[in-house]
C-alpha cells in the first residue's frame, strides 16, 4: 500500500500534537501541515494542561520543556468590586488536583512552538507556512480528497485531510457545511474577549489578578516569563444585541473599531481599567473573539476522509478551562484510530469520534447560567459574587471542597480521563 498523505490545516497545538502521535506510531505516511501564518507565531495568551492532557504530554517526553516554559503564575487573585479588597485561590502544586492556576501554565505560542519544535526535522512531516485550504471535495471514486490552495500551493489529493484550524474553521465550513441556522455550528455565550500585551509594572507580580465590574465586564492581568504583563477584558450580556456593534467589527477585522467600542465599553469601569485601556491603544497584539463552543451535529466532528480536531470540532471555549487539554486528548486519540485501520480512514475517522465524543462532550458542560452569572450587570450582582468569593478562598472552604468543586467548570476533574481507559487503538499506551 502507498503511503498515507495526510494534510492538517492548522500549524498550531492541536496540529503539531496530531503530528507527533502519527509519527510516534509508525504510520507509513506524509504528513504535510499547512499553517496560514507567515512563520510560528510568538504571540498569544496563556493556555493550561490538564487531567488526560497531563499523561498524554508526559508520554511525550515533553513534560520539562513545558515546564521550563511556564509563566510563573503561582495563583489567581480575586480583586472585588472597589478595587482594593483582594482574596486568593493559590496554585495546588499537584497536577492531579489542580486549581484555577495549572502546574503547566504556559503561553499559547510558546506551547504551540514546542510541539512544533519536537516534530519540524521529522522526515515524513513538512510544514508549509502562509497557506490555507481554498476548496475541498471528497471523491468518492477516487476515495481522497481533493484540496485547492489559496497561495502557492498546488492542488492535490489527499487520503486524510484534519482541520485544525480553530473555532472558526474554513475546513469545517467547506465539509460539513454552515450548519443549523446558517451558524457555523457556533453556540454563542454572550460574551466576548480581548487579549493583548501591556507593559509590566512592580504592582503586577507573579499573581494573575481578576476584576469584575458591573454590566458584565472583567478585566484580568497575568504574568508570563518575558517581563511583560498578559491582559484580558471582557464583556458578558444575556442580551446578544449589546455586541452587534462588535460582531461587525470583528468580522470586517476592523482592529481600530473593536479598540474604540472597549474603550466606550470600559469607561469608568475603576481598578486598572484607564491603565489598560491606555497600553491597548499601542499593543502589537491585539486579538479580540466571541466567546462559542462548537456543537457539531449527530454526525460528529468527522464526515468521509475528513476530521476535525480542537477547536475547530468541539471547542468548549476558555470558560471551561479545557480547550487545550482537549486538543492535545484528540490528537492522541485520532493518531491512534488512523494507526490501527491505515486502510480503512472512514472507519478509523468515525471510531475518533466515537472514543472521543462522550470526553468532549463532558469537558463543554458549563455550570448553568455560565458566564452570565459570575459576571453580573448590577452592583448588587457583584456584591453576591464577592460573597460567594469569600466563602471559596476562606479556610472553611477545606471542609467543603465537593461544594467548591461544583463551582470550577466540569472538565477540571481529572477522572475525565476514565472515559477514555479503554481505548486501545494507539500502540503508545499513556
Amino acid at each position: 500500500m502507498a503511503p498515507l498523505k495526510i494534510l492538517v490545516s492548522g500549524g498550531g497545538i492541536a496540529g503539531s500534537c496530531l503530528a507527533w502521535w502519527l509519527n510516534k506510531a509508525k504510520i507509513d505516511a506524509q504528513i504535510t501541515i499547512i499553517e496560514r501564518a507567515p512563520e510560528p507565531r510568538t504571540s498569544g495568551q496563556a493556555v493550561d494542561i490538564r487531567g488526560a492532557a497531563v499523561d498524554v504530554m508526559k508520554a511525550m517526553g515533553l513534560e520539562q520543556a513545558i515546564r521550563n516554559k511556564n509563566t510563573t503564575e503561582v495563583g489567581f487573585e480575586f480583586v472585588y468590586s472597589d478595587g482594593v479588597s483582594k482574596s486568593r485561590i493559590a496554585a495546588t502544586g499537584d497536577d492531579k488536583n489542580q486549581s484555577f492556576t495549572s502546574e503547566y501554565e504556559i503561553l499559547r505560542a510558546d506551547l504551540a512552538n514546542i510541539f512544533y519544535d519536537a516534530t519540524k526535522d521529522m522526515k515524513n512531516i513538512e510544514y508549509i507556512f502562509n497557506e490555507t485550504i481554498n476548496d475541498l471535495v471528497q471523491d468518492a471514486q477516487a476515495d481522497k480528497v481533493h484540496v485547492t490552495f489559496a497561495n502557492h500551493l498546488p492542488q492535490a489529493y489527499y487520503d486524510v485531510v484534519v482541520g485544525a484550524d480553530g473555532q472558526m474553521s474554513q475546513t469545517r465550513r467547506l465539509a460539513f457545511g454552515h450548519g443549523p441556522q446558517n451558524g457555523d455550528y457556533l453556540r454563542r455565550l454572550g460574551e466576548y474577549m480581548a487579549f493583548f500585551t501591556i507593559p509590566r509594572i512592580e504592582s503586577d507580580g507573579q499573581w494573575a489578578q481578576w476584576y469584575p465590574a458591573t454590566r458584565g465586564r472583567l478585566l484580568c492581568t497575568r504574568p508570563s516569563p518575558y517581563n511583560d504583563t498578559r491582559a484580558l477584558m471582557g464583556v458578558v450580556d444575556w442580551d446578544l444585541k449589546r455586541f452587534s456593534e462588535i460582531e461587525n467589527l470583528v468580522k470586517k477585522r476592523d482592529e481600530e473599531g473593536a479598540k474604540k467600542w472597549l474603550a466606550k465599553e470600559f469607561e469608568g469601569a475603576g481598578w486598572e481599567s484607564q491603565r489598560i485601556l491606555n497600553s491597548m491603544t499601542t499593543t502589537e497584539d491585539f486579538y479580540i473573539q466571541e466567546i462559542v463552543q462548537v456543537k457539531m451535529g449527530e454526525e460528529g466532528f468527522a464526515k468521509g476522509r475528513v476530521a476535525l480536531l480542537g477547536d475547530a470540532g468541539y471547542c468548549p471555549s476558555p470558560l471551561s478551562g479545557m480547550g487545550t487539554t482537549l486538543a492535545i486528548v484528540g490528537s492522541y486519540v485520532l493518531a491512534g484510530e488512523i494507526a490501527s485501520s491505515p486502510s480503512d480512514i472512514p472507519a478509523a475517522l468515525q471510531r475518533y469520534v466515537t472514543t472521543l465524543r462522550p470526553f468532549s462532550d463532558h469537558c463543554q458542560r458549563l455550570v448553568p447560567g455560565m458566564p452570565q452569572v459570575l459576571f453580573p450587570q448590577s452592583a448588587w450582582g457583584l456584591k453576591i459574587i464577592s460573597m460567594l468569593t469569600t466563602v471559596i478562598t476562606s479556610p472553611i472552604a477545606q471542609h467543603i471542597g465537593p461544594w467548591v468543586k461544583m463551582l470550577l467548570p466540569r472538565g477540571f476533574h481529572r477522572d475525565r480521563w476514565q472515559l477514555l481507559k479503554q481505548y486501545s487503538g494507539m500502540p503508545v499506551h499513556v
